[in-house]
């Protein structure tokens, strides 16, 4: 069982059909979809066949009715989501290129400030009982503070999701069990204009205290590191679509090794498996993913190196 603490909230996304012009209209289309980093999170693990608990916060509106019933469709426990009386639901804008590259992405996502200890407190009892706890950073950097706190003898793992919102975790890094990050993160994180690669990015995390972590580079691969050292792994061949929530993806396919009793390198090629499958989706998470999808799309993959 795995508690998945943060966003849920509703995905605009703008594909462009040719080369952003700024300040001026630009052709394409709109795809709407559920979204948010632990709403996705949730929904993957879902559908890996793993019982989800989704903790988050909705405004009381026919947005956040429809996000939870959604989620509840897909097997997730929502009985620990909270209604706000005076913020809206949230929302995420991705305006996103041809090639499936993200250009501007555009988060309203004040309700979640209501995140508090205060709020969460009474869902510690079931909280408790979970396996795994999946935080992103839409949770203030407070509350996040806090949930280590609780977590006690459950790990728990942290997703950065933004380059603002990283900043709130330099201070905790040495009390995240498990820290996921792509390279803007990182370097967020890590108070320098930018990484060169994944490794390099991994090795600056763990040399800040960082005991564990995923590092992301789009289709450059990932970097991993633990107390044993650092290992990169290439991205699998893919069509891209549109890359938002392949993130998304790998952390729950790697999430679903760790709790099946993988070590985090084998985990973390299942998450490399649920981003290429998820980039060619249409929808931020694929509803065709299932264990059997991860392990045929793994055929033939690379070793490390």
């Amino acid at each position: 069982m795995i508690a998945c603490i943060g966003g849920a909230h509703v995905d605009h996304h703008g594909i462009l059909r040719g080369p952003l012009v700024m300040g001026t209209s630009n052709p394409g289309r709109v795809h709407t979809a559920f979204g948010g980093v632990a709403r996705n999170v949730a929904g993957n693990l879902a559908r890996l066949g793993l019982k989800t608990t989704l903790v988050s916060r909705v405004g009381d509106d026919e947005t956040g009715r429809h996000v939870l019933r959604h989620a509840e469709t897909l097997g997730i426990d929502v009985s620990l989501c909270t209604v706000s009386p005076e913020r809206p639901t949230a929302s995420y804008t991705a305006i996103v290129e041809a090639a499936g590259e993200l250009v501007l992405g555009l988060a309203d996502r004040d309700i979640y400030l209501e995140l508090s200890p205060a709020l969460l407190a009474a869902a510690l009892p079931v909280l408790r009982v979970q396996q795994y706890w999946f935080v992103d950073t839409n949770v203030p950097t407070e509350t996040i503070s806090w949930l280590l706190e609780q977590a006690g003898a459950i790990p728990v793992a942290i997703d950065a999701i933004s380059v603002v919102l990283a900043r709130g975790l330099r201070e905790l890094l040495a009390r995240i069990p498990l820290l996921f990050a792509n390279l803007a993160q990182a370097a967020s994180i890590a108070g320098v204009a930018q990484f060169a690669s994944a490794a390099e990015a991994a090795a600056a995390l763990r040399s800040l205290g960082a005991r564990t972590g995923v590092l992301t580079a789009g289709a450059a691969g990932i970097a991993l590191w633990d107390a044993a050292g650092i290992q990169s792994f290439p991205a699998l061949p893919a069509q891209p679509r549109d890359v938002t929530g392949a993130g998304d993806a790998l952390e729950a396919a790697t999430l679903f090794g760790l709790v099946s009793g993988q070590a985090l390198a084998p985990s973390a090629q299942l998450g490399l498996a649920a981003a290429a499958i998820t980039v060619e989706s249409r929808d931020s998470a694929a509803p065709e993913l299932t264990p059997d999808l991860l392990r045929q799309r793994l055929t033939g993959r690379p070793h490390a190196q």
